[in-house]
């Protein structure tokens, strides 16, 4: 286990790692740099890590630089055992955008505490692009998790990919209804400009339901 040097933090260095203690109490799940720097007056990503670099010397946290939200606190009751799990990119949450020819790229992991995770069963994160869920409580900027599966039920979040006609191709989130010979995919905001999309069950292809989502930090 680290070992805690007996200097004092510097003011910047407490305001942060308070932060990161609050932040984990409230959310179950560590901050990511940017959201540390705009807590504590840090604009330039390259001065917050100069300084979680010191917590980490100074044994206060354990940083993962391989993931998202890769880092915990040492000896603190508020941290909790985490899964990195794949992340995919931009999920459009509006008119569905083109997805990842090879998903099989992965850009990056992102740390996801393990209770929010299935017992079995794949599970990828995608950024949400777009305002259409917003009454579901998955806002722009939100990352969702999803369990890979074919199929949904009616009334479940799906991130689904329309293939054809070719103009409307690409991947959306909404939720998936079966109305026997077709398909309604329905955003979630009463703003006339979100719009069911109809299609033929031949025309999409379910990529998974939405098991979770990470609310991005204001």
């Amino acid at each position: 286990m680290p070992r805690r040097a007996s200097k004092e933090l510097r003011p910047r260095q407490k305001a942060m790692l308070e932060f990161i203690r609050k932040f984990i109490e409230d959310h179950d799940y560590p901050p990511t740099i940017r959201e540390i720097g705009a807590a504590v007056g840090i604009s330039s990503t390259s001065v917050v890590n100069y300084n979680l670099d010191q917590l980490e010397q100074k044994g206060y946290i354990i940083r993962n630089r391989e993931v998202s939200r890769g880092l915990r606190l040492v000896d603190s009751s508020f941290t909790r055992r985490t899964q990195n799990i794949p992340f995919y990119g931009e999920i459009a949450a509006g008119s569905p955008i083109p997805i990842p020819e090879d998903t099989a790229n992965v850009l990056e992991y992102v740390a996801v505490p393990s209770d929010m995770l299935p017992g079995s069963g794949d599970v990828f994160a995608l950024r949400v692009k777009g305002q259409s869920m917003i009454d579901a409580l998955v806002d722009d900027g939100d990352i969702i998790l999803v369990r890979s599966q074919p199929q949904v039920e009616t009334r479940e979040m799906a991130v689904v990919e329309i293939l054809e006609p070719p103009e409307d191709a690409g991947a959306t989130l909404k939720y998936f209804y079966h109305h026997g010979d077709r398909i309604e995919l329905r955003p979630a905001n009463p703003d006339p400009a979100y719009q069911p999309i109809f299609v033929s069950p031949e025309q999409v292809r379910v990529h998974g339901k939405v098991i979770g989502v990470i609310r991005r930090y204001q």
